[in-house]
């Protein structure tokens, strides 16, 4: 049987360049998350937008991790 754990992340407006002109959005601190969340023994499975705005952009994400139960 597998578990699942889901990490909250939120995208920063401003942090890049978008191709349609003017700021993007991007993301830090998701890979340090990722690489403890393995070291506790968990996988990287994904992500799933939770917040989204009418425009497409994707405010908040959530990281899903899975591991195998006894």
């Amino acid at each position: 049987m597998k578990e699942y754990e889901f990490v909250t992340w939120k995208t920063e407006y401003g942090t890049g360049y978008s191709l349609f002109g003017g700021f993007g959005i991007g993301t830090s601190g998701h890979r340090e998350v990722i690489r403890q969340k393995a070291q506790d023994g968990w996988r990287y499975v994904g992500y799933l937008p939770t917040l989204q705005r009418a425009s497409g952009q994707i405010d908040e994400i959530d990281l899903i991790f899975e591991r195998e139960t006894e």
